[in-house]
């Protein structure tokens, strides 16, 4: 596993775990919905106070798996104790067992919609502040909303310090079988994409009751990173845009994007339930005779029987073979085709972007030819033509990369030729159709839009140690610091004060975008900061501008200009043709 080298130095880091939380005041933070008569008791630590395990959703084992969610409401009167954390949605144990950044997951139960709400110390009710939404990745495979990786308390108390204060939620929502099981017999009963239906409800939990923590349901953005980003790119296309409201104002995208998950326009996920209906032995001569023999199912014979049945298709760790699935209600279209004709959510504030390697964790370090670069594309993605492998060859020469002799054994430059291309095909160009369709519909020349690109990481030192620092700036990179496990969790023993300082700003920028639609209005964010695009009201693509980008971080931190470093502008017509696309099932 490509991952293997690295296990034992971020295993010890894992170890160290988090800090121990400094008590913030010796009065537990209490919160009351006025309409249902509800009290939640929360902690307080760090200048932030948390109210956890908060149920939106009704459990979902029996007949509501793989069903949409129901609306949990608590008992008039209740008085809920908010201050442990909840159960995470069925998967396995270890999350990537060859690389350790994930707590391992201590409770799974189908009873798991729950979410977090944290807030800084001393917050009203009449506060209003804006409110940072985040949809944890993980292939739609893994991920819950109680990981140290995702503890928000830096991100909170640092925006807070800096007067640009917000309120964190985040929700979990089912994965794997569980969020994205694909069938007839579901397609029939409207229950596809369950995970995305989750995050729905959630967001929808956030409107009714978001001002009763001190937030402004008006001022709600959604953040999120790789897979959590394509859920968020999902949000913005859901149900076409045909909706009279739609429960967020702006939305930032981490190494993600609506196109992002190859086969989700050809029921990829549908192919791989068939499978596992058959390795549980639940084939039946109806679809609906194998639903309900799934829903009789205890959850974890069906949740290690698909985990057994993931790591087939992907070694690494199960990753992203239950994925969401168009046409369905929730995505009418092809999410490309939603894009590219404007059947999204309007007018929304859009901040997006990648890591500069995002492609180096899922590149082969074997590749040494262009025959062996054309292989992988035709593993990977199937349904690609010869005509465009070739010109993706084409697109991204030889002449462009280098080979890596610092490392030993020396690492080819075809390895980082097919890096590239990983990178732009499922992270940059999705991020860069997604700001050129925003900004082309949009109604008002209001409508934000940014662009960065992160070249940095808090990782070198393990890289260096590991003789691995061809990795670069790879995926997850910018998780530690807009959490600023950096200062103070997982990274903190090898982090540099460049790290800190760049968390600090990076989080200062997300809180100034969720307020303002500007991630840079403040000081303390990171500075420079321009329109990636005007929002032009033109019905014809080819009349936007060259769109541009901010660098974050690293040698080479500075907004561009009107120009781009490895020809992405081209690269990317490429990638999110109408062929291409197609070919690629998004």
């Amino acid at each position: 596993m490509i991952f293997s080298r690295s296990s034992l130095l971020l295993g010890t880091l894992c170890a160290s775990g988090l800090a121990s939380p400094m008590p913030s005041s010796n009065t537990a933070p209490t919160v009351h919905l006025p309409d249902s008569d509800v009290w939640f008791t929360g902690t307080a630590a760090n200048q932030t106070e948390s109210f956890l395990n908060i149920r939106f959703g009704q459990e979902t084992s029996g007949n509501n798996r793989f069903a949409p969610p129901k609306p949990y409401a608590y008992p008039a009167g209740s008085v809920v104790n908010a201050t442990q954390s909840g159960a995470a949605c069925p998967q396995q144990k270890d999350p990537i067992p060859s690389f350790p950044l994930f707590n391992n997951v201590t409770r799974t139960s189908e009873d798991c919609l729950t979410l977090r709400v944290d807030r800084p110390a001393h917050t009203s009710a009449s506060d209003r502040l804006p409110v940072l939404v985040f949809i944890y990745g993980g292939g739609d495979t893994i991920g819950q909303i109680y990981d140290s990786a995702y503890d928000p308390t830096l991100l909170v108390s640092g925006a807070a310090e800096k007067d640009v204060p917000v309120i964190y939620v985040a929700m979990n929502y089912r994965v794997g079988i569980f969020g994205f099981a694909s069938s007839p017999a579901l397609s029939a009963s409207d229950s596809l994409n369950a995970g995305l239906l989750d995050q729905r409800l959630a967001l929808w939990w956030i409107q009714d009751h978001i001002a009763a923590f001190g937030g402004d349901p008006d001022q709600v953005t959604i953040f999120g990173e790789s897979d959590g980003a394509t859920g968020v790119g999902l949000q913005l296309t859901a149900y076409g845009g045909q909706v009279p409201k739609v429960p967020f104002r702006r939305a930032i995208m981490e190494s993600g994007g609506a196109t992002a998950d190859t086969g989700t326009a050809w029921d990829e996920s549908g192919q791989h339930t068939a499978v596992l209906i058959d390795r549980v032995n639940c084939t039946a001569p109806t679809s609906q005779e194998e639903l309900e023999c799934l829903r009789r199912l205890p959850m974890l014979t069906l949740q290690n029987t698909a985990y057994a049945y993931e790591l087939t298709i992907d070694s690494m760790g199960g990753m992203d073979v239950f994925i969401p699935v168009s046409p369905s209600t929730f995505i009418p279209d092809s999410p490309s085709t939603l894009l590219k004709t404007g059947q999204f959510a309007r007018d929304i504030d859009l901040l997006s972007g990648w890591c500069e390697n995002d492609g180096a964790f899922f590149t082969s370090t074997a590749l040494e030819t262009s025959t062996d670069v054309a292989e992988s594309l035709r593993a990977s993605y199937p349904r690609l033509s010869n005509a465009t492998i070739a010109k993706a060859l084409q697109l991204y020469p030889l002449a462009d990369f280098s080979n890596d002799t610092t490392v030993d054994p020396p690492v080819s430059a075809q390895y980082f030729r097919a890096s590239q291309m990983a990178r732009d095909l499922g992270f940059a160009c999705p991020s860069l159709l997604t700001v050129e369709t925003n900004a082309q519909y949009a109604s008002h020349p209001q409508v934000s839009n940014y662009l960065y690109a992160l070249n940095q990481t808090a990782f070198a030192e393990v890289f260096a140690l590991e003789n691995l620092t061809y990795y670069g700036v790879p995926h997850f990179s910018d998780i530690p610091y807009i959490f600023n496990t950096v200062t103070d969790g997982l990274l903190a023993p090898v982090s540099t004060a460049s790290d800190r300082r760049l968390a600090s700003a990076m989080g200062a920028s997300w809180a100034s975008f969720a307020t303002f639609g500007d991630p840079s209005r403040v000081n303390g964010t990171i500075p420079g900061w321009r329109q990636a695009l005007p929002a032009t009201n033109s019905s014809s693509p080819e009349s936007s501008p060259v769109p541009r980008l901010r660098v974050l971080g690293g040698p080479d931190s500075h907004f561009t200009g009107r120009g781009y470093h490895e020809d992405l502008v081209q690269r990317c017509a490429f990638w999110n043709s109408d062929e291409v696309t197609a070919e690629l099932g998004i």
